[in-house]
């Protein structure tokens, strides 16, 4: 599960605000993004997709990817 992974994340970074989304409760949201596949995070900066990660990481990977 990355959940844990990202929650762990979080509590490290200052400077990024993490969001967990249910696709099952919103649906619209995950169409919006494109979301086909979980986990997937989607990195933005001023409202727009910088980047984009599916599968489980590592708690390295999910800092870099955040910092990104």
């Amino acid at each position: 599960m990355l959940r844990p992974v990202v929650s762990e994340v979080s509590e490290q970074l200052d400077a990024v605000e993490f969001y967990y989304v249910n696709v099952d409760d919103a649906p619209d949201l995950a169409s919006k993004f494109g979301v086909q596949s979980i986990p997937t995070m989607v990195l933005i900066k001023e409202g727009e997709e910088v980047d984009r990660s599916v599968g489980f990481k590592p708690e390295e990977q999910v800092k870099e990817f955040a910092q990104g």
